[in-house]
């Protein structure tokens, strides 16, 4: 049972290759739902949320919090979660705790703050988004606090300080790539992780990352040359 005092969070993550939402009080998950899904997330968000509440036994005034990832992860997954948790947020007056995925993952691993942990994820364009957190659960010196766009050529040249574990879903592709760290069973992404984050963020006073977009690469959709604009038939 949850302990007193403990907060009920609604939790989706929706900028990977999966649909995830949960409703959570303190560790114990109420309801949930985690499928994949590589497109459509912004026409079953809304239906799943409400799907996952129903089950739980929720309305929204019972909730303390909702938590939503951030990014690094696809272009429109990151704002349809981020535009449905402040659409949430601004009608009902819950906390918004926006989380980068990263986070997510090294608070679940168990190792953030006990050994260096690096962190990819696919991006699905020949490349990983990468973080490198130090011993004591830091950013690594010379890391940006938002992370890194890198080609695998560019992770295999990095050095890592020994003893380095290895978590996300860009795992495989460093394994098979004959990177020599240890690896982590986390891999994808849980709407109870990004609950058991936001928990953590909310513990400690915070409120994670502002509920904005973070972007490691541009969008790969571009306009034709003619700006798009339609022609007529002849």
């Amino acid at each position: 049972m949850p302990e007193a005092g403990e907060p009920r969070i609604l939790a989706f993550d929706t900028a990977g290759a999966a649909l995830s939402v949960a409703a959570c009080h303190g560790q114990r998950v109420l309801a949930g739902l985690h499928k994949p899904l590589q497109r459509g997330h912004a026409e079953q968000l809304a239906p799943t949320i409400a799907s996952v509440m129903e089950t739980a036994g929720l309305e929204f005034t019972h909730l303390d919090a909702v938590a939503t990832t951030v990014g690094p992860g696809s272009f429109t997954g990151l704002r349809t979660g981020l535009a449905t948790a402040q659409g949430l947020s601004l009608a009902t007056g819950l906390q918004l705790v926006g989380l980068d995925r990263f986070q997510i993952v090294a608070v679940a691993t168990g190792l953030i703050g006990c050994s260096p942990l690096f962190i990819a994820f696919d991006s699905k364009a020949k490349s990983l988004y990468c973080k490198l957190f130090d011993q004591d659960g830091g950013v690594m010196a010379g890391w940006p606090e938002e992370g890194r766009n890198l080609s695998l050529g560019e992770v295999s040249e990095l050095h890592f300080p020994p003893g380095t574990s290895i978590a996300g879903d860009g795992m495989s592709q460093l394994q098979e790539a004959g990177l020599a760290l240890k690896p982590s069973p986390q891999r994808a992404i849980t709407a109870q992780m990004v609950a058991a984050a936001a928990r953590h963020e909310l513990r400690a006073g915070r409120t994670g990352w502002p509920p904005l977009p973070l972007y490691l690469a541009p969008p790969r959709a571009k306009l034709p040359k003619d700006g798009g604009r339609l022609r007529a038939r002849r």
